[in-house]
């Protein structure tokens, strides 16, 4: 019995779980991009032999992102743990398989590896920009998530923010000016990742809406009912098609990765378009925010490759 009992105190698969490390996987591919972006803009005749030589800014920045995010899932869970009991019992919290002792070292663990590998080597603004961030992080989840849109919003900045990151710890190494060190091209996937995002947290209210009485979440959905909230949610997602768009009509982009823009703005739109003629669908509101997730992905990986094409080909 005290095995079994010590054995689900420290279940190691509530700890993996309870980061959703494939939410940091992907999140940590926007750092990724927003260095191969502002490479491309400051050294537009580089090669891939002097792209290696910021190797490092690659690795550091990416595990940076995914502490951080790691760390700031937990907090989130910490603080949502009434309402996953209704929403998703099955989490690490909910279920009693990590304790909130474990979860607040677990967070405090996170953070200070994520400031640790910002700092490296010797990146101040690096890590004074990881530390308000898990700050503002760590705020939304306490008090901002109960305000519904302003929530939202912090949820889609949060992840889009690794793109203008990416490009920020470039600058830094390089001694950019503040003024030139994030690209036009890096503000326009942050938009588009945060306008896809943003809708998506919008379509996700809506499907939450019966938890989120219990924390009086304010979401669109909750407050002014599912119509407005679909409305909403697809004029992000149609802004977010817009500003995906752009990339290749202002000449960032080389029209030979078409298939990228026609794939991604395909999935987006679909998106925005579906939960509209019946908003409090429970099927079509999982398949809107599942086309969401899925066309931020598409979006990601274009991003990825459009710099790693312009200096490869």
């Amino acid at each position: 019995m005290t095995e079994t009992v010590a054995t689900r105190r420290f279940d190691i698969k509530a700890f993996l779980s309870i980061i959703r490390p494939q939410n940091c996987f992907i999140g940590g591919l926007t750092v990724i991009a927003g260095l191969a972006i502002a490479y491309n803009i400051q050294f537009p005749l580089g090669t891939p032999t002097g792209l290696s030589a910021f190797l490092d800014l690659f690795l550091y920045g990416y595990l940076t992102y995914f502490l951080v995010a790691a760390g700031g899932n937990v907090v989130n869970d910490i603080y949502d743990i009434e309402v996953d009991k209704i929403n998703r019992p099955h989490r690490a919290l909910p279920s009693g398989r990590m304790t909130i002792k474990q979860a607040w070292v677990y967070v405090g663990f996170l953070s200070i590896l994520g400031i640790f590998f910002a700092w490296i080597p010797g990146r101040l603004i690096s890590a004074v920009i990881v530390i308000v961030f898990e700050i503002i992080g760590y705020v939304y989840a306490a008090k901002v998530k109960t305000l519904g849109l302003a929530g939202n919003f912090m949820v889609a900045f949060s992840f889009a923010f690794g793109v203008l990151y990416g490009s920020m710890i470039l600058a830094e190494v390089t001694a950019l000016s503040v003024w030139y060190s994030i690209p036009i091209p890096s503000w326009l996937f942050f938009f588009t990742a945060f306008l896809i995002l943003q809708a998506r947290e919008t379509i996700k209210g809506a499907e939450d809406v019966e938890g989120d009485k219990l924390r009086d979440v304010r979401t669109i959905a909750r407050i002014y009912g599912y119509k407005p909230a679909a409305i909403v949610a697809g004029t992000l997602n149609f802004l977010g098609v817009l500003s995906y768009v752009l990339i290749w009509l202002w000449g960032f982009a080389d029209y030979a990765l078409w298939p990228l823009l026609i794939l991604g703005a395909s999935i987006v739109a679909g998106a925005g378009i579906l939960p509209l003629s019946k908003p409090d669908d429970t099927k079509r509101l999982m398949i809107a925010s599942t086309l969401d997730k899925v066309g931020a992905l598409v979006g990601l990986i274009a991003f990825v490759i459009i710099p790693l094409y312009a200096i490869w080909f």
